[in-house]
């Protein structure tokens, strides 16, 4: 290998040469035919996260087609790269209200407490340390740059209450504000709530940023994140099953969408927005139930059927469907 590690670098394919390898992969061409393919690789999806939903397929072992998928189709792989784009629309959504939400939540506590709006953000970023008060500060500043929030900030730079504070700032700012709320007020429903949406708040990167989500569902048994009791809580009473709760609830992606769903049911109140992802939601569950004919819902590919599946069953015991 060469020094730079360059000699590991793969070329780019054109399209008709991503067909010839997912063909020597052993990807069939029945349901979708390679013309359809080859139009949908060109102007509809890339290759490489096309290619990363094969990990939800089981391949050979040994003998001439060795590392060759069994019964894998492209029109499957390009069914999962659509119903991966739907769940992060729905996802997306559902954090945006969780993050409005959870500022509408943090605001009426601070007035039922006789909060000044002004004192507590200027005691938040007294206690902040030197790094971490300069990184808050030159997110601020840089609001100031923004059309849509320079008029704010400038009449309010010197000395900003609460309300214009989350107007400003992201949503990794409002976390740790949360936080602070938390111990200011030795509230132990906070510090929940901070720890909860750390696991939201990456969950909205990931969909916010077009990351593919389904193909993580392989990943079962290896839980990266730590949910939080309350969240493992509220999924062991939504009507799943114990099986069915200890094999998903393993999986680190699943993990934070199970948290996803729990917050926004607690959190976002009856009216338009629950309404909205309540109707996303089961739009996309019945089209998983519409491609009965094309995603295995048996058998070693049925991962990610299965994951749709626990999905539903979660939001329909959350009161979410």
């Amino acid at each position: 290998m060469e020094a730079d590690g360059k000699a590991s670098r793969k070329p780019i394919l054109t399209v008709e040469e991503q067909i010839a390898h997912l063909k020597a992969k052993g990807v069939k061409f029945v349901l979708c035919d390679e013309a359809e393919a080859v139009r949908y690789l060109a102007e509809k999806c890339n290759f490489f996260k096309l290619a990363s939903y094969r990990k939800l397929f089981a391949k050979r072992e040994g003998g001439d087609r060795d590392g060759q998928y069994v019964d894998l189709d492209f029109a499957q792989l390009r069914l999962l790269a659509s119903l991966d784009q739907q769940l992060r629309f729905v996802l997306l959504g559902m954090t945006l209200d969780i993050e409005h939400f959870q500022k509408v939540a943090v605001l009426h506590e601070m007035d039922a407490r006789g909060e000044d709006g002004y004192a507590i953000v200027a005691d938040y970023m007294a206690s902040l340390s030197q790094p971490n008060r300069d990184y808050r500060l030159h997110e601020l500043k840089m609001s100031g740059y923004s059309p849509y929030s320079a008029g704010v900030y400038a009449k309010y730079a010197d000395d900003m209450p609460a309300w214009v504070f989350f107007e400003l700032t992201s949503f990794g700012t409002l976390i740790d504000f949360v936080r602070f709320c938390a111990r200011r007020w030795n509230d132990r429903s906070l510090h929940v709530a901070h720890y909860d949406l750390k696991g939201v708040k990456s969950l909205r990167n990931c969909a916010a940023h077009g990351s593919c989500i389904v193909n993580a569902f392989a990943d079962r048994g290896a839980g990266r994140t730590a949910v939080t009791n309350s969240v493992v809580r509220a999924v062991s009473v939504a009507n799943v099953s114990k099986a069915t709760r200890a094999k998903w609830m393993g999986c680190a992606a699943m993990q934070q969408i199970a948290t996803v769903f729990v917050v926004y049911s607690r959190l976002v109140p009856e009216g338009r927005s629950r309404k909205r992802a309540m109707a996303d939601l089961a739009s996309l569950f019945a089209r998983v139930e519409d491609s009965a004919s094309i995603l295995p819902s048996q058998g070693p590919d049925s991962t990610a059927w299965a994951a749709f599946h626990f999905m539903r069953s979660l939001t329909k015991g959350l009161g979410l469907l």
